[in-house]
């Protein structure tokens, strides 16, 4: 007999709560734990039900990285609707989502389905939405989105050193969170721009 076809609804649906179930396994035990058949185990279902939806590791990790995203869009909106959406709040997402933060942002992404890049996209946008507040207010200047990366790229760099227990050499997590501020004071008004060199 042919298998009954699957409405788009059910499909949404075991999607969703895979993709739920596999960044548990992914916080709770590391990348390297996920599979498709661990993935069944912890849904309750047959060991072959997930390879109607996921064709291997790589698609089932994709999902797993959208998800991710969606928590830190979820996580930063949250702090952003209190008020409270500073330095602080993206290194507490990495420190509470380790794993889920190293699928992001450190495994080799060779394939990326549009569901996840509409996530990171998400994401994205309330990470930078205080930026072009910022430069529309003229508290800032310049291009939002690239004062945007730049912040970024320091803050993330001190969440991929601390995550990686690499804060040794003289300075806590804490004096170089604080140090960020210099980052975003290059971009206020009177603010002297140029080419950045060591100092001599």
């Amino acid at each position: 007999m042919a298998r009954p076809q699957l409405s788009q609804v059910e499909v949404d649906r075991f999607r969703e709560a895979s993709s739920a179930a596999a960044l548990e396994l992914v916080n709770e035990e590391g990348v390297a734990s996920l599979t498709l058949r661990r993935l069944a185990k912890r849904l309750g279902c047959s060991y072959a039900k997930p390879y109607s939806y996921y064709r291997d590791k790589e698609h089932l990790i994709d999902a797993v990285r959208g998800r991710a995203f969606d928590l830190l869009t979820a996580f930063m909106s949250e702090a952003a609707e209190a008020g409270d959406l500073t330095v602080e709040t993206y290194l507490r997402f990495a420190f509470e989502n380790p794993e889920a933060f190293r699928v992001m942002f450190e495994l080799r992404q060779d394939f990326v389905s549009d569901e996840t890049r509409a996530a990171q996209a998400r994401a994205w946008k309330v990470c930078a939405q205080p930026f072009h507040d910022a430069v529309a207010s003229g508290e800032l200047v310049g291009d939002p989105e690239l004062i945007a990366h730049v912040v970024w790229a320091a803050l993330h760099g001190l969440a991929s050193l601390a995550l990686a227990n690499q804060l040794h050499l003289g300075k806590s997590l804490e004096e170089v969170a604080a140090g960020l501020g210099a980052v975003v004071d290059g971009f206020r008004p009177g603010a002297t721009k140029g080419d950045p060199q060591w100092p001599s």
